[in-house]
Order: structure tokens, then sequence, then C-alpha cells
């Protein structure tokens, strides 16, 4: 028999108790959405801007998510771009989420695209998908039939040789500290995510120290970076966008939220790439 408080019932108690429980939850699920359509919009304007560094930095952002097929077909458009090294960002973008998918796509950049360095990255992309197009542009570059140099990257921007020694440092350093970010947990390693950080001239020794810190399983270490989020230096809260992906922490993944809102759009779009990184892998 149902035991009665105040003119009702326990089970009507426990009902009622069930049915806020699922409001709550079906709240919990919408404002979730909610907030990864506004990354996936910070990442989409981002893409879409002018200027093609901007388009470079929201690309390797995007790759912080996963494989994706939403994703991979952006990726994929990217290397339409006029840009050079925004073509060549995209490459390696789809050279971490390794999706066969995208052997089409890199197969008529090697074929089509004008730019001898993009049609190399293309080869060694497909090379790594272990497409035998991949296999013999190698072996035409090491035969002398191909050369894959040209002036043109010089002429689009000076910067780039330092840039790219940047970007071989910053790999590098991933290995050769054994940081532990390669892969990141789900698919997609999401390595030119970390060595692109790492690489940026104005990273602060602060956020190196962070990088090196966070990644460790104690709660010593979410209690670092979630102070890192709300730091007055870029790199830092960027660093911890980074951390908070690369170690699967899905308890502070609410904690990104913020940062849609930075100032600094190399901390936007890593929030919003890191937000939908563990957002996907928990819809999976």
């Amino acid at each position: 028999m149902n035991q009665t408080v105040g003119g009702v019932t326990r089970s009507m108690l426990s009902l009622r108790a069930l049915l806020l429980l699922f409001c709550l939850l079906g709240q919990a699920v919408a404002e979730s959405s909610s907030n990864a359509d506004r990354a996936r919009s910070i990442l989409k304007a981002g893409i879409e801007s002018k200027d093609p560094d901007v388009r470079v930095r929201a690309i390797v952002a995007g790759s912080m998510i996963g494989r994706n097929e939403a994703v991979r077909k952006h990726l994929e458009a990217m290397l339409q771009d006029k840009d050079i090294q925004v073509r060549m960002a995209a490459i390696r973008a789809l050279v971490d989420l390794k999706s066969p998918e995208s052997k089409a796509a890199l197969e008529k950049t090697l074929r089509e695209d004008e730019v001898p360095e993009v049609k190399f990255a293309a080869a060694k992309a497909l090379y790594a998908l272990q497409d035998p197009a991949g296999e013999k542009a190698l072996m035409d570059v090491y035969n002398a039939k191909f050369n894959p140099s040209s002036n043109m990257l010089r002429k689009q921007t000076r910067g780039f040789l330092r840039e790219f020694h940047s970007f071989q440092s910053g790999a590098m350093f991933v290995v050769s500290q054994g940081i532990g970010y390669v892969p990141l947990p789900g698919v997609g390693e999401g390595f030119s995510a970390m060595t692109d950080l790492l690489s940026d001239p104005d990273l602060s020794p602060r956020a190196t120290a962070l990088l090196l810190l966070g990644k460790e399983d104690k709660p010593e270490s979410a209690e670092l970076i979630e102070k890192a989020l709300k730091d007055d230096d870029w790199s830092v809260r960027a660093s911890a966008a980074q951390l908070i992906a690369h170690t699967a922490r899905t308890d502070l993944r609410e904690l990104l939220i913020p940062l849609f809102d930075d100032k600094n759009e190399k901390v936007r779009f890593r929030g919003a790439g890191a937000y939908l990184h563990l957002y996907f892998q928990e819809q999976k």
C-alpha cells in the first residue's frame, strides 16, 4: 500500500521526481547542443574569413574535433582555397583525420594543384593513407622527375621558411619531450593542432609549463587547468583548452564555453575545437 504524505502518495512523489529528472536531463542536452552550435559558428566564421591567416588558425582548431563527416567535407573544400598555406593546412588536418574517404580529394589536389609544395604535401598525405598515387609521386620526387620546390610560396609570404622551421621545431618538441598528446583520445591525432600551438612565437614559458604539468591525471592538474582558463595570458588559456581536449577531461568541457567570447581568436577557435571534440566523442 502506498503511504500518503500531505494527500500525495509516495508513488506519485516518485513519479514527479522522475519527471523532474527527465526534464533536467533534457534541458542539459539542449544546452549542450546549443553550445555545440555556437562552437561550430565560431569555427565557420574563421574558415570563411577574408584573412588567410585566420582561415589557417580555424582549420588547425577544427582538426582537434576528430574524424567527423562534416569536418572532413569542410577540410576538403579548403583544398580549393586560393591561398597556398590554407591549402597546406587543410592537407595537414586531413592527415590527422586519417579518413580513407579523403583520398579522392587529395588525389585531385595531387593532379591539379599548380603549386609543387602543395602537390608534395598531398603526395605525403596519400602515402600516409597507403594510396598508390602517393607512393608513385614520392618515387618521382626521389628519382628527380618532380621538383617539390618553387618560389610561389615565397612570393605569397616571405615568412614561410621561418614558419616551416618553427612548425618542425614544435613537432620535434612534442616527440622529444614525450608530452604524450598524440593521439587525441578518440579518432584523429590532433598532431597539427599541438605543433601549431607549440610553434607559436608568442607562446609563453608559463603556457609551456602548463602543457607539461597539466597532462598528469591528478586532481591538482584539473585545478591547474581550470585556473588557467581564466589566465590573463592568451597562450595559457589556449593551452588549457588544448589540454582539456587532449586529456579527454569531459568534466571540464562546459568550462570551455566562456572561451567562445574570448577577445583572442586563437583562444576562441581552440576553445570551440576542444568543445566539439569532446561533444562528438560523447555522441558516439
